[in-house]
C-alpha cells in the first residue's frame, strides 16, 4: 500500500507539458477524435502509450497526433514521434536557453517534428547528438548563428524539383533548394532547443519564383536567418531588400495557435499566420462580394492573387461572413482579386497603394470569348539597414571559405567515373552506368548496390529505362530495396510502349518513392478475386477511402500503403493510390502531371477515367500553339505563357513545365472539352509586367489555334551615370583598357557573390542564353569582388557565352569607384547588373534577386 501511494504522489506531482486546462483539455478531446479516426493503424500508431513515459511526454505525444497531417499517421509509427519527444524534451534539459522558452513557442516551434511537406527522418537526433558540445555555453543568439554555420558546412543552395528531400537527405547530397535549405536549418534549431519556424513568400511579387528562409526566436524576440547561408549577425540575408517588395510571407503553425500575428487561414489542425509586417509597411485590404441586387453573399470564395510565372498566383484566400465581407493585410502593390461562388465568379485588379476596399459583383459564367490586357506594378523596395562590424563580415567571409572547403571535401568522396570502370552490368553501357552513379551522388552505395543485384542478364528487364524514368532527387534519396520491390518484367502481354508507360514505372506523381507494389498485390487480389477491372477498382476505393482537402494540410503526398491502412486521404494521394493499386493489379494506369488527369489503358486504347461522376466523360478537342518565328526568344512555358481550365469558379494551371509535349513549336495539346485561359506576360525591369489573359472554348472534336504573344515592352529611358572606360583592367595577366573591350559593342557588366542564391539565378540563365549572346558578340564582365571569392570559380560550370571574362576585384575597389562616381547607393544585393554603352553610360540596371534575368539582358541589348 505504500507502496501505490508513493507511485501516486509521484504521478500526482508530474509536470504538465500544456498547462492551461482548457487547452489541454482540447487537445485530449482532439486526440480522442483523431484515434477514432486512425483505427486503421491503431497498433502502429497508438500502441506506443502502452510504454511507460511521464505525464510531460503524453501530454506531447497526444499534442502530435491530435493535429498532424495523415501523411503522418499513415507513414510513420508511434516509436518515431515519442523519440521526437523525448529528444525535443532533451535538448530543453541540455541547454541553458531551454527554461526561458514559453510553453506555447516551445509546443508550436520545437516539438514540432515536421516544417513542410519534406520526407520525414531522425534528423533531430543526428543533429542533437553532432552538434550539442559544439554550441554548449553560447548564448542563444551566438548559438542559432552556429548552427546555420554548420547547417553551412553540410548543405548549399542548389534548384531542384518540387518534391522536399528530407534533412538527412539534404546532408547526404549536401545540396538544397530554398525549400530543403529552410527545412533542413529549421530542424537544425529545433533539434539543439531553439524554436524556430519556415517562412515563405509564395510568390515575388517583383520577379517569377518564390524564396523560402528561417525565423528564429531568440531571447523573446523573433529574428530572420538566410538558411545554410549565415551572416555576421540575425536579421541579414540577401532576400532583406527583396521581402520590402512582397505582398505576402507566411507560416505555417502545427494545432490550434494563438499567437500575435493575424492569421490567414486556420483549421481544426492547423493555422497559415501572416508575417508579413515583420518585412515591409502594409495595409488591411477589405473586400465586399454581393450578387447583381446588391446582396451580400455569405461563404464566397476570394483569392488574393499575384502575377507570377505566367499566371495568377494565389498568396492568399478568404471566405467571406455573413455581410459578404473579408480582408488581408499585404504590401503596397497590384493584385487581381478574384471572387466566385459555385460558378459564379468576377475579377478585378487593385492597388493597394490607392485603395483600402472593393466591391465585386459576382456576374461572369464561363464561356465569353475575350481578351483581358492588366498591367501589374510591384510595390518598390525599401531601405534594410543592419549595421554590423566590418570586421565581424570580414570573418564570417572567412569562416564562409573554410565552410565550403569542408563541404567540398565531402563533395570529392563520390565516386569519379574511372571508379565504375570495372562495373559489369550486362543490362546498360558503361556511359549508362556512370550516369547513374553520377546522378545519385552521396546516395551512390544505393544505387550501386541495386545495380549489382540487377548486372546479369535477363529477358524482359528494362533496366536502363526504369531507372531513366525517376528523378535525379529519387536517385539521391531512394532505396536499393525499394527499387528492387519495384522491379518487373515485361511478358508481352501488352504493348511495350503501354509497359513501359502504365506498369514499370516506379514514381507516379511527385511523390517519395516507398516500397507499396507487393504489398498492394497481396492485399487487393484476394479482395477482387476474379471481378477486378478498373470500374470495380474506382468504386472500392471511394467507398473505402474517405478524402477532405484539410486532413493532409502540408501536402505531402501518403504513401499508397498508407492511403489504404488508414483509409484517409486527400485528393492527390488518392490519385496516387489509384495508379499504384492498378499497376499492382496488372492494370497500365498512369497520372498526368500536367493536367491532373487519370489515364488507364482498357480495350487497346489510354482512356481518362475519374473519381467524380458529373466528369465521367472523354469528351476532348485540340489547342494548337504557335509564335512568331524571327522572334529572338522562343516561348517556355511557364516563363513565357500558362494554360489554364476552368473549374468551380476558378481557371486551375496546368503544369507543363519540362514537358515534351511543348518543347516545340507549334504545340498541338489534347485537352477535355471546356473553357481555358492562356496567359502570357512581360516583364519590365523593375518588376512591372504587362500581362494577357485571353479566355476561350474546347470543343468536341474542333482545333484551336492561339498564338503565343508577348505585348512589347515599350523602351524607357534609363540612365545611371557614366563609368571612366578609360581604365585599364587585368583580364588572363594581361592590361586592358576598357574602352577596348566595348568598341562598336555595349559591355554587360556583372557584379556577382557566386556563393547566394540569386546570382546561381542568373548564371545559369546566362548560360541558357548562351547561342544567343555568342551572335550578339559584345564582352560580359563576371566581376567577383574579393571578400565574396570564397571557393575558386569555375566559369565552366555554367556555360557562359564564350566571350565572357572572369575578374576578382581587390577589395571591390572597381565596383565601389563606379558607384562612387554614379551616385549610387548599394547594399551587397547581388548580383548588380549593368549594360554599358560605348561612351560608359550606365544604360541599364538590375540588382538582387530576379528570376530572367539572362532574358531581360538580351532582351535590352542594342543588336
Amino acid at each position: 500500500m505504500a507502496l501505490i501511494a508513493c507511485m501516486l504522489l509521484i504521478a500526482c506531482n508530474e509536470n504538465h507539458f500544456i498547462n492551461d486546462a482548457a487547452y489541454r483539455q482540447q487537445v485530449i478531446n482532439d486526440f480522442e477524435q483523431r484515434k477514432e479516426m486512425a483505427q486503421g493503424r491503431e497498433k502502429e500508431l497508438f500502441s506506443v502509450f502502452d510504454q511507460s513515459m511521464t505525464e510531460e511526454e503524453r501530454e506531447a505525444l497526444e499534442f502530435l497526433y491530435a493535429y498532424m497531417p495523415y501523411s503522418d499517421l499513415a507513414d510513420y509509427d508511434g516509436a518515431f514521434f515519442i523519440n521526437q519527444v523525448r529528444y525535443s524534451f532533451k535538448a530543453r534539459d541540455y541547454f541553458s536557453w531551454g527554461k526561458t522558452i514559453p510553453e506555447d513557442i516551445f509546443r508550436h516551434f520545437v516539438l514540432v517534428y515536421r516544417v513542410n511537406n519534406e520526407n520525414l527522418d531522425t534528423a533531430r537526433m543526428v543533429i542533437f547528438n553532432e552538434i550539442k558540445d559544439r554550441i554548449k555555453g553560447m548564448s542563444m543568439y551566438d548559438a542559432a548563428l552556429e548552427v546555420n554555420h554548420w547547417c553551412h558546412e553540410k548543405v548549399t543552395y542548389r534548384p531542384s524539383d518540387g518534391r522536399t528531400s528530407s534533412s538527412l537527405a539534404s546532408i547526404k547530397t549536401a545540396y538544397g533548394r530554398c525549400g530543403e535549405e529552410s527545412t533542413f536549418t529549421v530542424t537544425a534549431l529545433r533539434a539543439v532547443g531553439i524554436p524556430a519556424r519556415q517562412c515563405y513568400t509564395p510568390r515575388w511579387a517583383h520577379t517569377d519564383d518564390n524564396h523560402a528562409w528561417v525565423e528564429v526566436w531568440v531571447d523573446g524576440k523573433w529574428y530572420f536567418l538566410g538558411a545554410c547561408e549565415p551572416d555576421a549577425a540575425l536579421n541579414m540575408g540577401w532576400f532583406a531588400v527583396p521581402s520590402t517588395r512582397c505582398m505576402m510571407v507566411h507560416s505555417n503553425a502545427f494545432g490550434k495557435y494563438k499567437g500575435d500575428e493575424e492569421v490567414n487561414e486556420a483549421t481544426g489542425l492547423f493555422s497559415r499566420v501572416n508575417m508579413l509586417p515583420n518585412y515591409t509597411n502594409t495595409k488591411k485590404i477589405v473586400i465586399k462580394v454581393t450578387d447583381q441586387a446588391g446582396k451580400a453573399i455569405q461563404n464566397a470564395t476570394v483569392k488574393f492573387k499575384l502575377y507570377n510565372y505566367a499566371e495568377y498566383y494565389p498568396i492568399a484566400t478568404g471566405t467571406t461572413d455573413e455581410q459578404g465581407i473579408t480582408s488581408l493585410t499585404t504590401g503596397f502593390g497590384d493584385l487581381l482579386i478574384w471572387a466566385s461562388k459555385d460558378d459564379v465568379y468576377e475579377y478585378v485588379k487593385m492597388d493597394v497603394r490607392k485603395q483600402d476596399s472593393m466591391t465585386l459583383i459576382l456576374q461572369k459564367n464561363a464561356g465569353k470569348v475575350y481578351t483581358e490586357m492588366l498591367e501589374m506594378i510591384p510595390p518598390t523596395a525599401q531601405k534594410h539597414h543592419a549595421e554590423v562590424d566590418p570586421q565581424k563580415i570580414a570573418l564570417n567571409n572567412l569562416r564562409l571559405q573554410y565552410e565550403d572547403s569542408l563541404r567540398n571535401a565531402y563533395l570529392a568522396t563520390f565516386p569519379k567515373e574511372n571508379q565504375t570502370k570495372n562495373m559489369v552490368n550486362e543490362n546498360l553501357t558503361q556511359e549508362q552506368i556512370w550516369d547513374f552513379v553520377k546522378k545519385s551522388e552521396g546516395n551512390y552505395a544505393e544505387i550501386i548496390k541495386f545495380l549489382n543485384n540487377n548486372a546479369q542478364k535477363r529477358e524482359g528487364l528494362y533496366l536502363n529505362e526504369f531507372l531513366s524514368a525517376l528523378s535525379e532527387k529519387d536517385l539521391r534519396d531512394v532505396e536499393a530495396s525499394t527499387l528492387q520491390q519495384h522491379l518487373t518484367l515485361y511478358d508481352g502481354s501488352i504493348p511495350e510502349d503501354v509497359y513501359l508507360k502504365g506498369i514499370m514505372p516506379a514514381r507516379i506523381g511527385l511523390e517519395m518513392i516507398r516500397p507499396w507494389r507487393t504489398y498492394l498485390s497481396e492485399q487487393l487480389l484476394p479482395i477482387f478475386g476474379d471481378s477486378l477491372n478498373v470500374s470495380v477498382l474506382m468504386n472500392w476505393i471511394k467507398e473505402n477511402i474517405k478524402v477532405d482537402k484539410n486532413g493532409n494540410y502540408f501536402n505531402c503526398p501518403i504513401s499508397p500503403r498508407g492511403v489504404f491502412e488508414l483509409r484517409l486521404s486527400d485528393a492527390r494521394s488518392r490519385q496516387i493510390f489509384f495508379v499504384a493499386a492498378c499497376r499492382s493489379l496488372q492494370i497500365p494506369a498512369y497520372l498526368d502531371n500536367a493536367t491532373n488527369q487519370l489515364f488507364v489503358y482498357e480495350n487497346d486504347a489510354w482512356n481518362i477515367v475519374t473519381f467524380e461522376a458529373e466528369k465521367m466523360q472523354n469528351a476532348t478537342g485540340k489547342l494548337m500553339l504557335t509564335y512568331e518565328q524571327n522572334s529572338d526568344v522562343k516561348p517556355q512555358y511557364w516563363i513565357h505563357y500558362t494554360i489554364a481550365k476552368f473549374e468551380n469558379g476558378d481557371f486551375v494551371t496546368f503544369d507543363y513545365e519540362n514537358d515534351p509535349r511543348v518543347a516545340n513549336f507549334p504545340v498541338t495539346l489534347d485537352l477535355e472539352t471546356g473553357y481555358y485561359m492562356l496567359s502570357t506576360g512581360n516583364r519590365y525591369s523593375d518588376g512591372t509586367t504587362l500581362s494577357q489573359l485571353e479566355f476561350f472554348n474546347i470543343t468536341e472534336g474542333e482545333v484551336v489555334t492561339k498564338s503565343i504573344t508577348l505585348r512589347t515592352l515599350i523602351p524607357r529611358d534609363e540612365f545611371y551615370g557614366t563609368m571612366n572606360i578609360d581604365d585599364t583592367l587585368t583580364i588572363d595577366g594581361k592590361e586592358v583598357k576598357i574602352s577596348d573591350c566595348i568598341k562598336d559593342k555595349q559591355l554587360i557588366l556583372c557584379f556577382i557573390d557566386p556563393n547566394r542564391e540569386p546570382t546561381k539565378h542568373t548564371l545559369k540563365e546566362m548560360g541558357q542564353f548562351k547561342t544567343q549572346y555568342e551572335t550578339w558578340g559584345g564582352n560580359l564582365f563576371f566581376v567577383i569582388p574579393s571578400d565574396k571569392n570564397n571557393t575558386p570559380f569555375d566559369a565552366k560550370k555554367w556555360n557562359l557565352p564564350k566571350q565572357s571574362q572572369v575578374i576578382i576585384d581587390e577589395n571591390a575597389e572597381w565596383m565601389n569607384s563606379i558607384l562612387n562616381s554614379t551616385n549610387q547607393e548599394f547594399r551587397d544585393n547581388y548580383p548588380l547588373i549593368f549594360i554599358v554603352n560605348t561612351d560608359g553610360g550606365l544604360i541599364f540596371k538590375t540588382e538582387g534577386y530576379r528570376i530572367g534575368t539572362g532574358e531581360l539582358i538580351y532582351k535590352s541589348l542594342q543588336k
